[in-house]
Formats: C-alpha cells, sequence, structure tokens
C-alpha cells in the first residue's frame, strides 16, 4: 500500500512538473495602453520643448511650441511622471527634445510621448490645434506559440496514463501474490 501511494506521488508531482516547465511563459506588461491612438484626444496638453530638470517624480519642460492647450511658447512647465516604463511612467532625458501629452498634469508613456527632431528638422506647421497630430501606438504583445499547449497537455496525459498502468500491473500481482499463498478456491 505504502509502494503505491508513493508511486502515485511521484507520478503526480512529474506530471505537474512537466506542465511546469512545458507551459510557456507570458511576458509580464505591467503597463498597458488601452487606446494609444486616442492619445492625443484624451490629452488636455500637447506641447513640444526640450527636458530642463529630471526628478525622481517629475519633470521640467522649456516649451517650444503648442500644439493643444492655452499654455504659451517660452513658458516653463512641470509635469508628474514616474522614471520606470513597466509602470507606464518615461525615462526623460535632460537635454533631449519631446512632444509631450499631458492631463491634468502629469504625462507617461500611455499618455503620449515621442522624442521630436531638432528644431532645424521641423515642417513648417502652424502651433495651432489643427495641426497634424502625431500617432503614439502602443508596442504589440509577441504572438503565443499555440503547440506549446498541447505539448504541456499531452506530457501530463502521458505520465497519468503511464501511472494508471503501474498501478494496476501492481494490484494484479498483488492478487496473483495473495492467490498463490491461499491455494486454489474451492466452490461450495
Amino acid at each position: 500500500m505504502k509502494l503505491r501511494a508513493a508511486i502515485l506521488f511521484a507520478l503526480t508531482a512529474l506530471s505537474l512538473g512537466l506542465v511546469v516547465v512545458a507551459s510557456p511563459a507570458k511576458p509580464a506588461w505591467a503597463c498597458s495602453c488601452a487606446r494609444a491612438d486616442q492619445a492625443d484626444e484624451r490629452a488636455d496638453l500637447i506641447v513640444v520643448g526640450t527636458i530642463t530638470n529630471v526628478t525622481g517624480t517629475g519633470v521640467q519642460l522649456a516649451v517650444e511650441s503648442v500644439e493643444k492647450g492655452s499654455l504659451g511658447a517660452g513658458a516653463t512647465i512641470r509635469l508628474k511622471v514616474g522614471r520606470q516604463e513597466a509602470s507606464c511612467g518615461y525615462d526623460f532625458r535632460v537635454g533631449i527634445r519631446y512632444r509631450v501629452n499631458s492631463s491634468d498634469g502629469a504625462t507617461g508613456l500611455c499618455a503620449g510621448i515621442t522624442p521630436a527632431p531638432a528644431p532645424a528638422q521641423l515642417p513648417n506647421t502652424p502651433s495651432a490645434p489643427g495641426a497634424a497630430p502625431t500617432l503614439v501606438t502602443a508596442v504589440p504583445a509577441p504572438a503565443q506559440l499555440p503547440g506549446r499547449w498541447w505539448l504541456a497537455t499531452g506530457a501530463m496525459l502521458t505520465v497519468l496514463a503511464a501511472g494508471l498502468v503501474a498501478v494496476a500491473l501492481q494490484r494484479r500481482q498483488a492478487r496473483a501474490g495473495s492467490q498463490r499463498t491461499r491455494g486454489p478456491a474451492t466452490g461450495q
């Protein structure tokens, strides 16, 4: 009886281990932008400017042009933003020009941030609400491989079937051994 319990325990542990090893891990996407294609519509302020200061909780931006909002060019603004892109923040660099979307004084990866070209490379577009928006899209998740799940399921079922066969053979041997010790059955 103890041997059978040990065999079943070992087969169960082995099958669970195979499922864990053979199952593909999904990437962790802590930041998930709902509708990145609507970032310009959701923003209450869209500016192009150069980052002048970066802290742990925000950035300071020297505004060069305004695409949306009531801010004037030449202003300096402070925006709240996290530093880690995994938590929808953005790793701004001092001295780099960006096109930044902001809502309620905050920005982030999903708000719509893109590095801006140098001023000489900018096309001649007016700084007005009718200026052409820059689309910001989220990085698509990698495609999943469906064949690996079948491999894990098949391996688990194979191990369980082998365990059932082993238990059945053990029972058969135990019955045969007990019949030999008792002798042939006599009917009355």
